[in-house]
Parts: structure tokens; sequence; C-alpha cells
């Protein structure tokens, strides 16, 4: 009686194909369900944050003489959540398309997912300290930190807003025939790709007008203390007393 030897049978390749493609395709569709769902999360608990420490500080209001500081203090937070919201959505679309372009590798070329990386990077940054400055600027007791200065506020702009204008030019000079032109052809995610960058440059006219008005806050603080400077220099000096002396050192 013989006994036949039965060997393991190898699956085809256009089956081991399609396994790993579907496996592709669901492990993306997590990631950027996921995704979709953090980002929500992240602007809750911000706007619920920011919300206590705006009752706080309605509460325990700081003293404010000028107008222009009044006007500051009415309108900066929502500049301020106006940037951390736009860097949300940035966030989401950068880490959707280097999903897709870590799994796929369908990305235009190399610079295209470098410049996405890179405001990726931009609206993680801005996310994190913008949400912190809307907290220090609004808190009465925090707001009086070096932090909260315009100086250290003008240097957090320049460093932020030289970020996004880099991503932003990087992303246009690698694709400028969809970027400039809207031609999306033989471009994959080409509505992605041109939202990200919609989001990149109105973060950069933000934050330019930003700078602009910091920097008109501290000509105006600098006019006020030469101001106050030269009134102190021309007040009438004290009339000697008959008798009185004074010393020569």
């Amino acid at each position: 009686m013989n006994s036949s030897s039965s060997s393991p049978v190898a699956p085809s390749p256009s089956f081991t194909g399609i396994s790993q493609e579907s496996q592709t395709i669901y492990l993306t569709d997590t990631i950027g369900s996921l995704i979709g769902c953090i980002i929500p999360i992240i602007a809750l608990i911000y706007m619920s944050v920011l919300s206590l420490v705006y009752r706080y500080a309605r509460r325990n209001p700081r003293p404010l003489t000028k107008s222009s500081g009044i006007r500051v203090q009415r309108y900066a937070p929502v500049v301020y959540i106006f940037v951390v919201c736009s860097s949300l959505i940035e966030m989401g679309l950068g880490s959707w398309l280097l999903l897709q372009y870590r799994f796929h590798h369908n990305f235009p070329n190399a610079k295209t997912r470098t410049g996405t990386a890179l405001l990726l990077f931009s609206a993680s940054w801005t996310t994190v300290t913008a949400g912190a400055y809307s907290i220090l600027f609004l808190h009465p007791t925090w707001s009086k930190h070096p932090l909260s200065s315009v100086g250290t506020q003008s240097i957090w702009v320049f460093v932020t807003l030289v970020q996004w204008m880099v991503g932003a030019g990087l992303l246009n000079g690698a694709i400028p025939s969809l970027l400039l032109r809207g031609r999306c052809s033989g471009i994959v995610y080409c509505g992605h790709i041109q939202s990200l960058f919609a989001v990149a440059v109105i973060e950069v006219l933000t934050l330019t007008a930003g700078m602009a008005i910091l920097m008109w806050l501290a000509w105006q603080t600098t006019r006020d203390f030469l101001k106050r400077d030269v009134e102190a220099h021309n007040l009438p000096q004290r009339p000697r007393m008959p008798g009185s002396f004074e010393p020569s050192w």
C-alpha cells in the first residue's frame, strides 16, 4: 500500500497581492478614522480649558487703562483661537496625506512629501504654542509673565511664520502645476493637497498681520516710554529755601 506524501500548496501570487492590498486599505482607513476622531477631541479639550480660563478672567479682570490694551485684550484671543483651529485642520490633512504616502507610496515626488511633513510639524508646533499663548494671554495673573510680553510674542510669531512660509514654499515648488494652475492630471489626492496649501497660506497671512500688530504695539510702547522720559526731564525744579545748601557732589 503506497502512501502519497502531501505537500503544502503555496498561495498564488495574485491572492497574496490582493490580501496585502486589502490589509493596507483596512489599516489606512482605520488610522484615518482615528485621526478624524482625535482632532475634534483635541479641539474640544482646548475650547473647554479656554472657556474655564475665560470665566476666571471675567471674575478677576486685570486693570487696563489704554484703549489699545482694551482692544488687544478683546480681539487677540479670537485670533489665537482661529490660528489654533486652522492648525488643527492642517494637522488632520497633513497626517492623512502622510499616512497615504507611507502605505501606498503614491506621492508625486519627494519634495511633496517633505513639504507635507514640514507643514504637519508647523501645524503641531502652532497648535501647542498658540494654545498655550491664548491661555497665558487671558489669565489675569499669567498674563504678567515675561513669556506674555510683546517682545516674546513677536519672536514666537516670527519663528512660526518662517516655518509656515518654508513649508508652503516647498510644497508649491514641488507641484506648481497643481497649486498655481489647478491641474490635477496625474496627481492623486489633488483636493487634499490644495486644501493643505490653502490653509498654510491662511496661516501665513494671519501671522503676518499679527506680526504687524505686534510691531505697532512695540512702537507705541516705546513712544510712550520716551514721552514719559522727556516729561520727567522737563519738570520744573523745586525752588531752594533760604539758608539751605546743596552738596556739590
